[in-house]
């Protein structure tokens, strides 16, 4: 393709205007991709940090904070196909003591079944069984707060004003602080006799093999709830302003960052024109010798699309570059241990996501060629032919 060979030579006559905007269109897109790469690993991060320990539908009683029947809201989901575990529990305010220490906290009885499958929590010391009825797990910054070690007794005292000595068992962390100083995991057994109201639950967690699309599943249990006491709600609902706060600050990011990919553009077409003006007289040459307002038209918007590939290519190199380095330096500057819930730099990004970012990138560089390329078209052979 003739136009195709002008416009490389165009580009490799004006060797630092054309690294320049290769490398503004490049350092543009590799700034988008690991901004947004680093974005959507922190938020994704903090989501199942966040669902570690709060489960994706949550199914209470309308009528009574303590309910008998919860067996069957069990039964009335193993028909549903996403349900991947139902979590039958009791969540209660009570105070832990330990060696003249008292703290509220939120004590959470679970079976020793559904802690060790379902139960995602990261153990420091210990184990994760809680099958005796004296058990408990503690999280690790309250641990720390009562010095408390595996093995030890420590009470824990009921909203009822009943106390039972319980021996931890493990320590646990889910990078979540609010979990890690303020939560206790007991066996449900146990929560059960301290609220002397026989086998009762405060709710059932239904845990959904994707998060993100719990709607459908919602619908489901909802349709299949054993009666019109009980109610459910998801976590995205119980989390909607955290959501939509996290959805906002996403789509701000993206419009920032794409005012550097508008800048990127704009040193492509101030380039194009430089070499339109340059090349004046070779495109009166061109047009005498037969060449149409669409050849030259073609050259130049070649010309610029050869450089926004390029800098699209110089990015898809440089990018995991940059992360790589990124999170090794993250690394290092977690070993001084100033981040709390982080253990890594979390890193994400979609296939889709990453192609859009190279498609629209490709658009807007196309965009700013068709001044310039439109420039060059429209001049006239003989008015060409006579520039100094």
């Amino acid at each position: 393709m003739v136009e195709f060979f002008i416009a490389w030579r165009h580009v490799v006559e004006r060797k630092f205007q054309s690294i320049f905007s290769i490398l503004g269109v490049g350092i543009a897109v590799t700034v988008f991709v690991v901004s947004l790469t680093i974005s959507n690993g922190l938020n994704k991060n903090m989501i199942n940090t966040l669902l570690t320990m709060s489960p994706h539908i949550l199914v209470k009683s309308r009528k009574d904070a303590f309910f008998e029947n919860y067996n069957s809201v069990i039964d009335s989901t193993k028909g549903i196909k996403e349900v991947t575990a139902v979590i039958p529990q009791i969540n209660s305010q009570s105070i832990l003591k330990y060696k003249g220490f008292a703290k509220g906290v939120l004590a959470k009885g679970m079976t020793a079944e559904n802690v060790k499958k379902d139960l995602k929590l990261r153990i420091l010391n210990g184990n994760n069984n809680i099958s005796e009825l004296n058990s408990v797990l503690i999280g690790e910054e309250l641990s720390k707060e009562m010095n408390a070690k595996v093995g030890q007794e420590i009470s824990l005292v009921s909203a009822e004003n009943k106390e039972v000595k319980l021996i931890v068992r493990g320590i646990f962390k889910t990078g979540f602080l609010d979990y890690d100083s303020n939560l206790v995991v007991v066996p449900l057994k146990t929560m059960q006799i301290m609220s002397e109201r026989g086998e009762v639950a405060t709710e059932v967690g239904i845990i959904t093999a994707n998060p993100q699309k719990v709607d459908k599943v919602f619908e489901e249990v909802r349709a299949n709830l054993p009666s019109k006491d009980f109610g459910a709600i998801t976590w995205k609902k119980l989390n909607e302003n955290l959501l939509h706060a996290v959805q906002f600050e996403k789509y701000v990011l993206i419009a920032i960052l794409s005012l550097l990919l508008l800048v990127a553009s704009f040193a492509v077409s101030v380039i194009l024109n430089m070499i339109v003006r340059e090349k004046i007289k070779d495109i009166g040459i061109l047009k005498s010798i037969g060449y149409t307002n669409s050849n030259i038209r073609k050259i130049f918007t070649i010309e610029g699309l050869i450089i926004g590939v390029l800098g699209i290519v110089f990015s898809m190199i440089f990018s995991p570059l940059v992360l790589i380095l990124l999170k090794e330096l993250f690394k290092i500057y977690m070993a001084s241990g100033r981040y709390y819930y982080l253990d890594e730099l979390p890193l994400y990004i979609s296939s889709g996501e990453i192609s859009t970012i190279y498609i629209v990138t490709f658009f807007i560089v196309f965009i700013s060629t068709i001044y310039p390329a439109s420039r060059a078209a429209k001049m006239k052979p003989v008015e060409a032919l006579k520039y100094e």
